[in-house]
């Protein structure tokens, strides 16, 4: 027996005397196991695109639709469905899905288009565990309003209606410079801060008070006699009285305060508190009680008389009418302070939260301009003000399928000028630009269908929605949210009924294999329901029966490989017959002359498989290439168009060896088989 060096050493030595051979016996292999590799890998692909749209392990029963007179008279579905699905051996789980059962407009901002579109029968909901895709969704996805005690629920002051459309578009967050302004460590209320972040103006100051006039000026009293005041604080004296001033330029004259007692009296003009005096009288002339400030003083006041002095500004002070016995003085209100200044709590919004100070937006910026409104609630990348209940409400959580992305971009953005999207778009902007980036108005009771017939007779009313990502398991043309939500709805605007009737129930099965036996039991008289629709199955019948196809396809071309490879093999041998029979007569074996042989078909097959492989390679990397510009966009248009696995090199390589060791056997045993006496004497 040679040793294995040797054996290896001949091989690769007789491999290289005859290229021309090599190369013939290969040409077949390398066509073959590319092709091979290529169709399998298309296929493979083709298969995964299919169960993206169908997937075959997941499916949706609904009940038959049955309509008398125009209405829906179906077969409702609900728990009890649910448990008689669960109750099946071939069913995994079984998760109901609840379509929105009233109208609903959608109106949104995509990168400054405003979008408007239906929501009502384009909407569902189903159990938040049902969508785990990613991290963010799993985070987000999920019934807010059921969370007891939200710290950000509080009390604000929602927008007002949009006078243009039925549905106002969500608001946006607060100026950057607001948000700024707005900081834990500031000193306006709630733990906010001022304008630029200083601390707060003092209180104005009251303007200074005009200086005094010489005329007098003038009062009295309730006791008999008169007296005139003079000075600062005319007509006043320890006593009290009341008194006003009339007359447009009151107490100015010549003979201001006289009369046949002017002046007269204990303490007549003078005290600290006007108008007063035991016998306080009131001065008489054509002008009584005049001056530029009549009656006025530190603590000026007026007296009830004959003649009672008055003016524009008549008997008012900084404390009118006080005193030991103070009157009561009429003029003009005290001077306005200057209001103060103006707060921004950490949100970027103005107010504590509270029912009676709810939070709302700053009604200018710091340099005077009016604002639009904004969101002024915490954290307004997800929560906003909702109209109905005036708090602070977590953004309704929605996810969209990929279908609805392609949908998007083939039929609507090009067609109305819009930006173009896809899935990693929109994770970008969520992780670019926060949530807010995503957010949109759902106008409960609204429609963007003209000519709608009344459902409801619910009020309309608006909330905000928020795009957290793109999932397999939303609606294929449509939006998926919690299914809390849409149960809430239904009840609020539809009834109990509405609130308790699934659309759908989402089932996982064990087994592929099982989906046609549980179709069967599905369309038994007994359980009455069906599949949604059995495109997938057949879709997957013909992904089957393509693939079959090209496999066999392949083979025929590696048998036609193997027959090529015998035939050249027959030939070298004959062409080798005298070196053949020296190694025989020189002491090789049967065994040595068959695995000689063999063996340089082994090494055609492992050179001619790695070149096929590597020709299906080129191939499909040239035709994504092309494919990428070269082929419009449609839904589920693959970046590839090939998946190359690694049980299919492994395959390939494998599939290409043994051919070519089969192709080699005939005459590898044929030359085992030479006697070396007849094949040294054969010309």
């Amino acid at each position: 027996m040679m040793p294995a060096k040797n054996l290896v050493k001949m091989v690769l030595a007789n491999t290289v005397r005859s290229p021309r051979h090599f190369i013939l016996s290969s040409f077949g292999i390398v066509i073959g196991i590319g092709a091979f590799v290529l169709f399998l890998a298309l296929t493979q692909k083709a298969g995964h695109v299919l169960e993206e749209v169908f997937p075959l392990d997941e499916v949706q029963v609904v009940a038959p639709r049955v309509s008398l007179l125009g209405k829906d008279t179906s077969k409702r579905l609900d728990d009890s469905t649910v448990k008689m699905i669960l109750a099946r051996p071939e069913v995994a789980s079984a998760v109901p899905r609840m379509n929105l059962a009233f109208p609903a407009a959608g109106r949104g901002d995509f990168e400054g288009s405003d979008l408007k579109f239906e929501v009502g029968g384009f909407s569902d909901g189903v159990d938040a565990s049902f969508v785990q895709d990613d991290e963010r969704i799993r985070e987000q996805f999920k019934d807010w309003d059921a969370i007891p005690s939200d710290p950000k629920r509080l009390a604000c002051v929602p927008p007002g209606p949009d006078p243009e459309d039925a549905v106002r578009n969500a608001p946006g967050k607060p100026p950057k410079n607001m948000i700024r302004a707005g900081n834990p460590g500031g000193n306006g209320a709630n733990g906010g801060d001022l304008w630029g972040g200083g601390s707060p103006a003092p209180a104005p100051t009251p303007p200074p008070a005009p200086p005094p006039a010489p005329d007098a000026g003038s009062g009295s009293a309730m006791g008999a006699g008169s007296g005139t005041g003079t000075g600062p604080a005319a007509g006043s004296a320890p006593g009290s009285g009341s008194g006003s001033g009339s007359g447009p330029a009151a107490g100015s004259g010549p003979a201001a305060g006289s009369g046949p007692a002017a002046g007269s009296g204990p303490a007549a003009g003078s005290g600290p508190a006007a108008g007063s005096g035991p016998a306080a009288g009131s001065g008489s002339g054509p002008a009584a009680g005049s001056g530029p400030a009549a009656g006025s003083g530190p603590a000026a006041g007026s007296g009830s008389g004959s003649a009672a002095g008055s003016g524009p500004a008549a008997g008012s002070g900084p404390a009118a009418g006080s005193g030991p016995a103070a009157g009561s003085g009429a003029g003009a209100p005290p001077a306005q302070p200057a209001p103060p200044p103006l707060v921004i709590n950490q949100y970027g919004s103005i107010g504590t939260g509270t029912a009676e100070d709810p939070l709302r937006p700053a009604p200018a910026d710091p340099n005077g301009k009016k604002l639009n409104y904004y969101n002024p609630c915490p954290d307004p990348d997800v929560y906003y003000c909702d109209d109905a209940e005036r708090i602070c409400k977590h953004r309704v959580p929605v996810v969209l399928s990929s279908t609805v992305v392609e949908l998007y971009n083939n039929q609507f953005a090009k067609s109305h000028g819009m930006p173009m999207a896809d899935e990693n778009l929109v994770n970008f902007l969520i992780q670019s630009r926060g949530l807010s980036a995503m957010r949109f108005s759902i106008g409960l009771g609204n429609t963007t269908i003209a000519g709608t017939s009344t459902v409801t007779k619910k009020k309309p009313r608006r909330v905000e929605a928020v795009v957290v990502g793109v999932s397999s398991r939303a609606m294929q043309v449509g939006v998926t949210m919690p299914i809390q939500y849409i149960t809430r709805w239904n009840k609020e605007y539809m009834g109990e009924e509405a609130a308790g009737a699934y659309s759908s129930i989402i089932v996982k099965l064990r087994d592929r294999t099982k989906l046609a036996p549980f179709g069967e039991w599905l369309k038994d008289p007994n359980v009455g329901l069906r599949l949604e629709d059995n495109l997938g199955e057949r879709f997957a019948t013909v992904i089957f029966v393509i693939r079959l196809l090209f496999l066999i396809i392949s083979i025929a071309i590696l048998v036609i490989a193997i027959i090529n490879i015998g035939h050249n093999f027959f030939i070298q041998v004959s062409e080798r017959r005298r070196e053949i029979g020296i190694m025989r007569a020189v002491g090789a074996t049967e065994g040595d002359v068959m695995l000689i042989v063999l063996g340089e078909a082994a090494l055609i097959g492992i050179v001619g498989g790695l070149l096929g492989i590597g020709l299906a390679l080129g191939i499909g990397w040239a035709w994504n290439t092309y494919a990428a510009t070269g082929i419009p966009r449609f839904p589920f248009k693959p970046e590839s168009w090939f998946e190359f696995k690694t049980w299919i090199w492994g395959s390939a390589l494998g599939f290409s060896t043994l051919f070519c060791i089969l192709g080699g056997y005939l005459p590898a045993r044929r030359a085992a088989k030479m006697e070396p006496a007849q094949a040294l004497t054969q010309n």
